[in-house]
């Protein structure tokens, strides 16, 4: 089967029109792959967003389940 890409505006579309800093934000954290140059236009691999989403789908999870980190200093024991 052939790989599908998407075009930066196609890429914005699917993700809920972000704009274009979002998406090279989003590169550069490593939450979207880089893309790939053909010619002179930006195509993001299909396969490759799927698996970033999945990954991020699978972070959030994870995040959720584990319990806070930061207790709001009304709840913080300050008997010492």
């Amino acid at each position: 089967m052939p790989k599908k890409y998407l075009t930066q505006p196609q890429l914005k579309e699917r993700y809920g029109n972000i704009s274009d800093m979002t998406v090279w934000r989003w590169i550069k954290a490593g939450r979207i792959p880089e893309p790939a140059l053909f010619g002179n236009r930006n195509y993001f691999d299909v396969d490759e967003l799927d698996e970033a989403d999945r990954r991020a789908k699978a972070e959030y999870r994870r995040a959720q389940a584990e319990p806070s980190k930061h207790v709001p200093p009304q709840l913080q024991n300050n008997s010492k």
